[in-house]
């Protein structure tokens, strides 16, 4: 047996066997690599889709019921056109959303995305859903003090 082996060892019965580790290898870094570019951009995308969601919250809490904050009896939101201004903004932004008013100070903006994958569609993944929600209230501060 041990002859055998020698002789096949000296016929170069091993030769090519270090080129299949190496495509090996190299594919699994590629699709290591690959899987970490889209994971990346997942997380890019979830991360911009609460960034708007907080921008249209803001765009929405910036529509009061003008008459009560000018008599001084509080900031209200004034939910048609709060709602309709976190709207428009999530339409500007190209993501589509919600926003809504709960009570008369709280306007909440859900918004949904698609990362659009740059590897992982190679492996019939072609897009991942990226999400976020915000909410903004409605306060009135005197020197840095709500009220």
């Amino acid at each position: 047996m041990g002859q055998r082996l020698r002789e096949l060892h000296r016929a170069g019965a091993d030769r090519g066997t270090a080129g299949i580790f190496v495509i090996l290898m190299a594919t699994t870094v590629l699709v290591v690599m690959g899987i970490a570019v889209d994971v990346s951009g997942h997380l890019h995308a979830m991360q911009e889709a609460r960034s708007v969601a907080r921008q249209a919250a803001r765009a929405g809490g910036q529509q009061l019921e003008i008459s009560t904050a000018v008599r001084g009896q509080g900031t209200v939101a004034d939910p048609d056109r709060a709602a309709a201004a976190a709207n428009a903004y999530l339409s500007a932004a190209g993501v589509s959303g919600s926003a809504s008013v709960t009570g008369t100070d709280s306007i909440s903006v859900s918004v949904t995305s698609t990362y659009e994958t740059r590897f992982l569609s190679m492996l019939g993944i072609g897009g991942l859903s990226a999400t976020g929600q915000a909410e903004a209230r409605v306060t009135r501060s005197l020197e840095g003090v709500e009220q």
